[in-house]
């Protein structure tokens, strides 16, 4: 047991105390870093659920917009139609019939 105690090495447990104690700042460096990562990362989610709402709520206004000219053209051909049928049947030579 004296043998044990005389080849005793202090700086033996003074290097494995430096290099854990190295780890350990290195861990709590990538633990800082893991929460900054993380942070980004639930920043870009809320933006890009930001983003794709304010799509579809433009994509919304240009299908309603859309529609409404789409309806103003079609009751605009149909005056026209009927306007043209009008003149077609006042230019008409009943006695050709």
């Amino acid at each position: 047991m004296l043998s044990v105690i005389e080849e005793f090495d202090s700086s033996k447990i003074e290097a494995l105390e430096h290099q854990m104690k190295t780890q350990q700042e290195r861990y709590m460096e990538l633990m800082q870093t893991n929460v900054k990562l993380q942070d980004k990362a639930s920043d870009a989610f809320v933006l890009a659920k930001e983003t794709a709402a304010i799509a579809k709520g433009s994509q919304r206004e240009v299908e309603a917009s859309l529609n409404a000219m789409r309806n103003e053209v079609r009751a605009e051909l149909e005056t026209v139609n009927a306007k043209m049928k009008a003149l077609q049947t006042a230019t008409t030579n009943p006695l050709g019939r």
